[in-house]
């Protein structure tokens, strides 16, 4: 694996866990500082620590025999369980601290063996959703209850790449407590509520893969203040804004597509990761974002991408078998074991 270097030197650590499997797919524990887990093309979902650099836990949630990729994960908000969905068209629920499944909710999700749609609410606890099983449209859930919640089929006419719930204060969202946005192939992004009623479509024309809205409550100002807005990244980055439309679209990348958008928790800076391993940065201005240049790269295609909640790591899942950790810094806020004295 070679090492990019962008504006200032960042330790690099890239850890292979002994894993035999592909790991495409993780995400960080919700309010947890180092926690994070991801899923393999074995059938397992594994638990890490980023401050330890080390593998802690190992859960096998398909049987022998069946088909066993896990093709996304997801924490819930509270961070107490783990969701996983398979190509076996199966979503699996995982108890982090007793180490079991505790639930399944089998012909619910989509089967396709690349990075599939799933979202957590970050508000409730108990509501997820996910790619349904033709992957076009919706599969929405409680966790309290055996059976999936509802069903809402064909809302894109391809296939659902990238699902994250919405903050009710972006002006289309306003009514409601929360809403899902939701990221076809052919790159349609749409915003619907919990019942599959249509809130917001937009369209940035191009093959895309991934979607991030800024983090922050939804803002707009004047021309020389900073704008909410959202980016979709694929064959091309394009940052959406509502009452403007297309602000921008960044293509350092060049030809080959990106697959994962992430924002800092401040919003000021965006991380992309692309095929070809590389991991890229940018700084994010008031109406454009500035290239800032390659952080690091593995050596084949980074699947997905995360940052911790207080922005210390960068993680990726990368198909050469291994995840790579990035020790960003300090924590954004709290309690940290460095310190300068001057």
């Amino acid at each position: 694996m070679s090492i990019h270097t962008a504006s200032r030197k960042e330790e690099y650590l890239q850890h292979r866990f002994g894993q035999r499997a592909l790991i495409p797919f993780e995400c960080f524990r919700a309010g947890d500082r180092y926690l994070f887990c991801s899923g393999a093309y074995d059938g397992k979902v594994n638990l890490y620590s980023a401050q330890r650099m080390e593998l802690l836990m190992c859960y096998q949630i398909a049987a022998l025999g069946m088909n066993k990729h896990v093709n996304a994960v997801r924490f819930t908000s509270d961070g107490a369980r783990i969701l996983a969905s398979t190509t076996a068209r199966r979503l699996a629920v995982i108890d982090v601290e007793r180490g079991e499944q505790v639930m399944s909710y089998d012909n619910s999700s989509f089967s396709g063996t690349d990075r599939a749609g799933l979202a957590a609410d970050p508000v409730c606890p108990n509501m997820a959703v996910c790619s349904c099983v033709n992957g076009k449209g919706l599969t929405l859930f409680d966790l309290r209850m055996p059976l999936p919640l509802d069903f809402v089929y064909d809302l894109h006419p391809n296939i659902v790449r990238d699902i994250t719930f919405v903050h009710n204060s972006w002006p289309f969202v306003r009514s409601q407590q929360s809403a899902i946005l939701s990221l076809s192939t052919d790159g349609v992004c749409k915003v619907t509520t919990l019942d599959g009623r249509y809130l917001h479509c937009f369209e940035v024309d191009h093959v895309a893969n991934s979607i991030a809205p800024t983090p922050e409550n939804y803002r707009t100002g004047a021309e020389d203040e900073f704008h909410s807005l959202m980016m979709v990244g694929g064959d091309v980055i394009s940052g959406y804004i509502p009452e403007v439309g297309i602000q921008e679209r960044l293509r350092e990348h060049g030809d080959l597509p990106v697959w994962k958008l992430r924002y800092t928790s401040n919003g000021g800076i965006l991380y992309t990761a692309c095929d070809g391993g590389i991991v890229r940065k940018y700084r994010r201005y008031p109406n454009h974002h500035s290239y800032l240049g390659e952080v690091y790269s593995h050596k084949a295609d980074i699947q997905d991408l995360d940052l911790s909640p207080y922005d210390e790591f960068l993680i990726t899942a990368s198909n050469d078998r291994s995840v790579g950790i990035l020790k960003l810094g300090a924590p954004n806020h709290g309690w940290t074991e460095y310190c300068e004295l001057t």
